[in-house]
């Protein structure tokens, strides 16, 4: 594929996803589409077979690698953490796994406001909070027998909470820098929620 191709895929890509910001993936035509990038329909008919498959091929590319970032770098069991570096070190270990993933959405930060606005996709960020919890899950030693309904409830209550914290982060614009937020939630897995209660209200900082 020539650069220029390459350059008219991509325009095409960044103007779907202004568009879809600005009034949302139903009314988006590939009509509309070509006039706003200023093609005409068969140079977008080239690169796209319809608008839905602009959309899929953004999230599948986003889908793939995140997958990809967390069997690398997420998908240990605690248990193995604290034999293999301390529990003292337990903390630095998750924040250097939070800072992988934080960079990866970091860079697609754009697609993601997108994708959790509005007229976003609230199906796709959905996939990749299951994304999350499977590679967390196939690592506890603890599969190995079913889970209790307390243990079910304990593990969501973890699971979303750190989930919650990056949706915040991105919806309020990511101006917090991937190696903060890491420190945030590496902070919050690591630390009971009573203790980070306890700095909030007396003021202190729970990022020490």
């Amino acid at each position: 594929m020539s650069n220029k191709t390459d350059r008219t895929k991509m325009h095409i890509i960044q103007t779907f996803f202004e568009m879809m910001n600005d009034i949302g993936f139903e009314k988006i035509t590939v009509a509309n589409l070509s006039q706003r990038a200023k093609i005409n329909r068969g140079t977008f008919y080239h690169h796209f077979p319809d608008k839905y498959a602009v959309l899929e091929e953004v999230e599948d590319e986003i889908y793939s690698n995140f997958e990809q970032v967390l069997n690398d770098h997420v998908g240990w069991a605690v248990t193995e953490k604290i034999e293999v570096y301390g529990r003292e070190q337990v903390e630095k270990f998750f924040n250097e796994a939070c800072l992988f993933v934080m960079n990866f959405l970091y860079e697609r930060k754009e697609t993601a406001q997108t994708l959790l606005g509005e007229h976003g996709r609230p199906q796709f960020i959905e996939k990749l909070e299951r994304a999350y919890i499977s590679a967390v899950q196939k690592k506890i030693r603890l599969s190995s027998h079913e889970f209790s309904e307390v243990e079910k409830l304990q593990q969501e209550f973890i699971y979303f909470g750190a989930i919650a914290i990056v949706k915040r982060w991105i919806r309020n614009g990511a101006k917090e820098s991937p190696k903060e937020m890491a420190q945030v939630i590496s902070k919050c897995m690591t630390t009971p929620p009573i203790e980070i209660f306890e700095t909030i209200e007396r003021g202190g900082s729970t990022t020490r």
